[in-house]
């Protein structure tokens, strides 16, 4: 499965943030945690681990028993948590910006409908009036489904916060 390498850095950050301060060893164990998490491959865990440390996005610093055990704490740094509120911001916007878009699709709908039956005095004429009633119906049921969904999952990802 072919993962977008941006989004998978992002939610590599994502989970180090969550489960930081973690101690991890040197060692394919503690990156298969990351691996099957994301279901990516160990090299593929590596990779993008070392591009975040290269960053500075991550710091990796040796425990207190580092000589005996070579164990490292990985930290998320002041640019790393910078950049997940960038991000987090950018997919706060995106969900608005969807909202917004078919909102003003059913405002417009509504307007247009309103103008086309007034306009061409389609209450004289049933047959033309239901037809065109008919297929705006559609239409507007089309944009108010995306917009139901969009505002459940907002609600249930609300709820599941508490």
């Amino acid at each position: 499965m072919k993962t977008d390498q941006l989004k998978l850095k992002k939610n590599i950050l994502k989970e180090i943030f969550n489960i930081a301060p973690k101690k991890y060893k040197v060692n394919s164990e503690d990156h298969s945690k990351l691996a099957k998490k994301f279901f990516i491959s160990i090299k593929e865990t590596e990779n993008n681990l070392d591009f975040l440390f290269e960053m500075g996005l991550i710091r990796k610093t040796p425990g207190p028993n580092y000589k005996e055990d070579r164990i490292f704490e990985w930290m998320i740094t002041d640019k790393g948590l910078d950049y997940l509120e960038k991000k987090l911001g950018e997919e706060k916007q995106i969900k608005f910006n969807e909202i917004v878009a078919f909102t003003g699709t059913l405002i417009a709908l509504v307007t247009i409908y309103g103008f086309i039956v007034n306009a061409t005095n389609l209450q004289n004429y049933p047959t033309n009036y239901w037809i065109v009633t008919i297929v705006f119906l559609a239409l507007v049921v089309s944009c108010l489904g995306p917009l139901a969904m969009i505002i459940f999952n907002f609600w249930k990802e609300l709820i599941s916060r508490k």
